[in-house]
Parts: C-alpha cells; sequence; structure tokens
C-alpha cells in the first residue's frame, strides 16, 4: 500500500503540469514516443497594473515576429502565434527529453482597467512579448453650483 500526501496547490495551471509530468514519468509516454504534435502549447504570462498603464509580458522564445498577432478587443486581449519546432542537425531519431512546446498558441486575457486601444504598444525583445496598454485618464467632473433667485429664474 502507498500513502502519498496531498496539498492543496491554489494554482491550478501548475498543478495540472506536475500531474502530467508525473504520468509522463509513471508511464514513460511522451510526445516524442509517437511524434511531435501540433497540439499546441501556452506560453507564460505576467500582468501587472502601473498608474499609467497595463503591462502584459508573454514569454514566446523561438516564435518569429511575422507568427505574432495581437489584438484588441472590448476589453480583452488575444495573443496567437505559432513556434515551429526545427533541428538543427536534421530530424532526429529518438527523443530523450522534449519540454519546449511547439505549434499553434492563443491566450486570451482580460484587461482589468479601462485602456486606449489607440495607443497599445507592443515590443519583441529577447524572447518577451511586452505589451503596453495605457490607461484612459479618468476625466474629473467639475461641481456644477446651480442657483434660484428670487424670481425662480436658474443661474449657473
Amino acid at each position: 500500500m502507498y500513502i502519498i500526501k496531498v496539498k492543496f496547490d491554489r494554482r491550478p495551471r501548475l498543478l495540472q503540469d506536475r500531474m502530467h509530468r508525473l504520468m509522463e514519468e509513471v508511464l514513460r509516454i511522451t510526445r516524442p514516443v509517437f511524434s511531435p504534435t501540433d497540439s499546441g502549447w501556452t506560453p507564460e504570462a505576467d500582468m501587472y497594473e502601473t498608474e499609467e498603464s497595463i503591462l502584459l509580458i508573454v514569454n514566446v522564445a523561438g516564435v518569429a515576429k511575422e507568427d505574432i498577432e495581437v489584438s484588441y478587443y472590448d476589453g480583452y486581449l488575444s495573443i496567437a502565434g505559432k513556434r515551429v519546432l526545427t533541428f538543427p542537425s536534421g530530424p532526429p531519431i529518438r527523443h530523450h527529453q522534449l519540454e519546449i512546446g511547439s505549434g499553434a498558441f492563443e491566450r486570451v486575457f482580460r484587461i482589468p482597467s479601462s485602456v486606449d486601444p489607440d495607443r497599445i504598444e507592443a515590443t519583441l525583445q529577447d524572447g518577451l512579448l511586452t505589451i503596453q496598454l495605457p490607461k484612459i485618464k479618468a476625466v474629473r467632473k467639475k461641481d456644477l453650483i446651480i442657483e434660484v433667485d428670487s424670481d425662480g429664474h436658474l443661474s449657473i
């Protein structure tokens, strides 16, 4: 009988990745046994907010600039692309470890603040796609004082 300690993990994606790796190790069934697939992969992303903007950084190492598409609509930012699996010495005869995902991907992010879609900028440097979404500055309304004179007329 085996005793397994179970711990609640608040990061479900990380737990899913751990379980997937565990199953691969136990069963020794990995993608390369069959063939590399184009089932896709999910690049890691960080999103944070400053006073002026929302910043999104996505790890797209190995993805060509021409293969990345970024779009924004109604509070949602979509990033899609494709990483092509290449082998510098020709096709391998056997894989010993294959962790770098390849194929198509798509991530959709809900943007937590109102942003100006005309000023969104994206840069790709050292495998990191950085998207800056400038926030719309809230217009502060002035107090409007309406006075009623003795004749009942309004004046602003």
